[in-house]
C-alpha cells in the first residue's frame, strides 16, 4: 500500500483491498516498538516531548500508514474494498483495546505527570485529558478487572461496527405505479429507476424518501414507505443496541462511575447527567405549548381537506400535510424554491461569503480524488497568500456510499515531528440530487442549511492552529463541537445572503423578494415540534444511558415519544435500529445538538448586532473559536468571544418562542 501522501504532499486514494491487512500488521508492529521505546526511558529523563508527545505521535504514525482506508470504507465504489476496510476496522478496534490498556505505558506517562511540571496551557490540558483517558481505559483497575474491561470493550467494538454496517448496507424499497407518483415533480420522477414491470422504485435514501413523504398524494404508498423506513437496520440492530447498552453500563461500573452517562460527561461542558436533564426538561416545558398549538392547527387543516374527523396526525401524514399547509397558508413550496438554488451557485456563494468573513479564499485544484464527482479546493489566507488547507466535496448519492451529510477530518492540522506544519485535509460527504439531462443539481432550502452546517465543521478543521492532533480542529467537547456549524446555518436564513446564493436555473433571477419574505415568515413554522423532537432524541439517549438496567429500547422509544412529542408511532417499527448517533459517538451526547445550538445562536446574535458581514467580528471568531480547537476549555472560549457566558434568550427568540431579554 502506498504512503498516505504522494510526493507533492497531497492525499491519494488508489488503495487495493489486499494491501490493507499487511500494511496494518506492519504499522501495528511499529506502534508496539515505539511504545516499548517510550516505556524504556529512565523516569528521570522524561520530558513532555519524549513521553506525552511521543505517545501521541506513535499513534499518528500508525494512522498515517493506513492512509485513507477508514474514510474510503464510507465512500469507495468498490464493495470488496469497503468490506475489507470495515473488517479491518473491527480487527483494529480489538487490537486497540489491548494497546490502550498497556499498564507499562500508563505507568511511564503517570511517572511524568506526577512530577512538578511547568507546562504551557495547551500542554497541561492535553496531559489532563490524557490521564482521564487512561483512567477510562481501565488503568486504575486490578489485573482481573482490567481483563474483564478489555473483553467487554472488544465485544462492544464489534457491536458498534456491525450496527453501522447493517444501516449502511440495509436495502429495501417501494415500487410504485405512475398513479402513486401523483404530487411528485417531473425532475424527481425522471431520476427514479424503472422496474421491468413499468413501476418506479423509491429507495430509503434521503433524496428519494423525504420528497416522497412530503409530496406524494397516495396515503397508502406513504404509509408503506414510512413503515419500511423506520425498520432500517433490521431487528438485529435492536439487539446490538441493547447488548451495547448493557456493556456500557458494566464498563462504567467497573471504572467507578454510576452510569455510562456519568463517565461520558465528566470531561464535557455539562459535567453530569442531572444538569443535562434539567436543561432538557426546562426546554421541553417551554416547547410543549408551542408544539401542541402547531399540531392542533395541522390536524384541523387535514380534517378540513379530507372531510375526516381524525384525532391525531399519523406518522406517514405529518410531512405531507405540513408541506401542503405551508404551500397553501404560507405559500411556501420547497419544490419551487429549490429552482433558485442550483448547487453550483449555492456553493460558489457560500465559499465567497465565508471566505470574506474569515479571511480566506477557495481555489479549485486538480489533485487526486476518490470519485469523478468529487470537487477539490485549496484554502488560502487572504492576508499572506499562505496555503491553509485542502477541501473536498462529494455531494451525490451512489451505491454503498455513506447515507447522510457529514464532514470528515481526513488529516488534522498540527505541528509535525520536524517542526513544520501539517496542512489539514477536510471533506464534506452528502447526498443531494444529481444533475439530470434537463436540470442541474437543485437544493431544497433545508439542504442549503445542511451544507452551511457541514461547512462550519470544515472551517473548524481547516483553520485550526492547535499544535497537537488530540486538540486539532473539531477535537473539542462533544457538547460544543456543533456550535460553530450551527452558527453558520444562521447565514442561510439572512435575506442578503439568500439573494447572493440564489439564481433560478432557467432565468438566472435571484430569489424574488415576495418568495423570500414568505420563506422568512414561515421560518419558524413547526419549530415547536422540530425542537421537541430533538429534545425527545436527547432524552431518549440520556434515559437509556442513565438507567440502572438495560431498558427495552423499543418500548422506551414509543413511551417517550408519546410523553414528549405527543404523537403516535407506527406499530412494529423500531426507529432506533438506524439511530447511528446513539451507537457511534453521540452516546450520552445527543443533547449536545440543543446545548450547542443555544451557544451558536448567542454567537450569531453578536453578528446580528454588529453586522452579519462584519469581517472584524469574523476574524475574532476565527481567532477565538475556530483556530483554538481543543487548546482552551470550551466555557473559556465562549467567554473570550462573547465577553460573558452564553444565554438562552437569543435561541428562544430565534425559534419564535419568546422575546430575548
Amino acid at each position: 500500500m502506498p504512503n498516505m501522501f504522494t510526493k507533492d504532499g497531497v492525499l491519494q486514494f488508489d488503495y487495493k483491498a489486499a494491501e490493507l491487512a499487511p500494511t496494518e500488521a506492519a504499522a501495528r508492529a511499529q506502534l508496539e516498538k515505539d511504545l516499548d521505546a517510550l516505556v524504556a526511558l529512565p523516569d528521570e529523563t522524561r520530558t513532555f516531548e519524549n513521553t506525552v508527545l511521543a505517545y501521541e505521535r506513535a499513534f499518528e504514525r500508525y494512522g498515517n500508514a493506513l492512509g485513507m482506508s477508514g474514510f474510503l470504507s464510507y465512500v469507495s465504489t468498490d464493495k470488496n474494498f469497503r468490506d475489507a476496510a470495515l473488517a479491518l476496522q473491527m480487527e483494529m478496534s480489538q487490537h486497540m483495546v489491548d494497546i490502550a490498556t498497556r499498564r507499562d505505558v500508563y505507568r511511564a506517562i503517570k511517572a511524568y505527570a506526577d512530577t512538578k511540571l511547568t507546562l504551557e496551557p495547551d500542554q497541561a490540558l492535553l496531559l489532563k485529558d490524557m490521564m482521564i483517558g487512561f483512567k477510562n481505559s481501565g488503568m486504575e483497575l486490578s489485573d482481573k478487572d482490567l481483563e474483564t474491561f478489555k473483553n467487554l470493550n472488544k465485544e462492544k467494538a464489534q457491536y458498534v461496527i456491525q450496527f453501522d454496517k447493517n444501516v449502511q448496507e440495509y436495502k429495501d424499497y417501494l415500487d410504485v405505479t405512475e398513479e402513486e407518483l401523483s404530487g411528485m415533480g417531473a425532475d424527481y420522477i425522471s431520476k427514479l429507476q424503472k422496474t421491468e414491470d413499468g413501476k418506479y422504485r423509491i429507495t430509503l435514501d434521503y433524496p428519494d424518501y423525504i420528497p416522497f413523504m412530503q409530496n406524494a398524494d397516495s396515503d397508502a404508498a406513504r404509509k408503506q414507505l414510512e413503515f419500511k423506513y423506520n425498520r432500517r437496520g433490521g431487528a438485529d440492530n435492536v439487539q446490538l443496541l441493547e447488548k451495547t447498552l448493557t456493556l456500557r453500563r458494566e464498563i462504567a461500573h467497573l471504572l467507578g462511575y454510576k452510569t455510562h452517562a456519568d463517565l461520558k460527561l465528566e470531561n464535557r461542558m455539562a459535567k453530569n447527567p442531572q444538569r443535562v436533564f434539567t436543561f432538557l426538561k426546562d426546554l421541553e416545558k417551554r416547547l410543549k405549548p408551542m408544539a401542541k398549538k402547531e399540531d392542533k392547527t395541522l390536524l384541523a387543516y387535514k380534517n378540513e381537506k379530507k372531510g375526516s374527523k381524525s384525532r391525531t396526525i399519523l406518522p406517514y401524514e405529518n410531512a405531507y400535510w405540513a408541506t401542503k399547509y405551508k404551500k397553501e397558508n404560507l405559500d411556501v413550496d420547497p419544490e419551487k424554491i429549490k429552482e433558485y438554488f442550483p448547487s453550483d451557485v449555492v456553493i460558489s456563494g457560500m465559499l465567497d461569503l465565508f471566505g470574506n468573513l474569515f479571511g480566506i479564499t477557495f481555489e479549485p485544484v486538480h489533485i487526486p480524488v476518490w470519485h469523478p464527482d468529487v470537487k477539490a479546493f485549496k484554502v488560502v489566507n487572504k492576508s499572506d497568500g499562505a496555503l491553509v488547507a485542502y477541501f473536498y466535496m462529494d455531494l451525490y448519492p451512489r451505491e454503498g456510499k455513506y447515507k447522510h451529510a457529514a464532514c470528515f477530518d481526513l488529516v488534522g492540522g498540527q505541528e509535525k515531528e520536524d517542526g513544520t506544519w501539517q496542512i489539514p485535509f477536510v471533506a464534506i460527504v452528502a447526498n443531494v440530487n444529481k444533475p439530470s439531462k434537463n436540470t442541474p443539481s437543485l437544493l431544497k432550502h433545508n439542504e442549503v442549511t445542511t451544507l452551511f452546517h457541514e461547512f462550519g465543521h470544515v472551517l473548524h478543521n481547516a483553520l485550526t492552529k492547535a499544535r497537537y492532533s488530540a486538540q486539532s480542529g473539531t477535537s473539542v467537547s462533544w457538547d460544543f463541537v456543533e456550535a460553530p456549524s450551527q452558527m453558520l446555518e444562521r447565514w442561510a436564513w439572512h435575506p442578503e445572503v439568500l439573494k447572493k446564493i440564489s439564481k433560478h436555473y432557467k432565468t438566472g433571477e435571484p430569489l424574488p423578494d415576495e418568495m423570500l419574505q414568505k420563506m422568512l415568515a414561515a421560518k419558524n413554522y413547526g419549530s415547536g415540534g422540530v425542537y421537541l423532537r430533538q429534545n425527545f432524541f436527547a432524552q431518549y439517549d440520556m434515559t437509556l444511558h442513565t438507567a440502572p438496567k438495560t431498558l427495552d429500547s423499543t418500548k422506551t422509544y414509543f413511551d417517550l415519544t408519546k410523553k414528549i412529542r405527543m404523537l403516535p408511532l407506527t406499530k412494529n417499527t423500531y426507529p432506533q435500529a438506524s439511530f447511528g448517533h446513539i451507537m457511534g459517538g453521540y452516546d450520552a451526547g445527543y443533547y449536545g445538538y440543543l446545548w450547542s445550538e443555544v451557544i451558536a445562536q448567542d454567537f450569531f446574535h453578536e453578528f446580528e448586532k454588529n453586522g452579519v458581514f462584519n469581517t472584524d467580528l469574523g476574524l475574532k471568531f476565527r481567532r477565538e473559536i475556530l483556530e483554538k480547537g481543543g487548546t482552551v476549555e470550551e466555557t473559556q472560549m465562549v467567554q473570550n468571544f462573547l465577553g460573558r457566558s452564553e444565554e438562552i434568550g437569543p435561541f428562544l427568540k430565534a425559534i419564535g418562542l419568546e422575546e430575548s431579554k
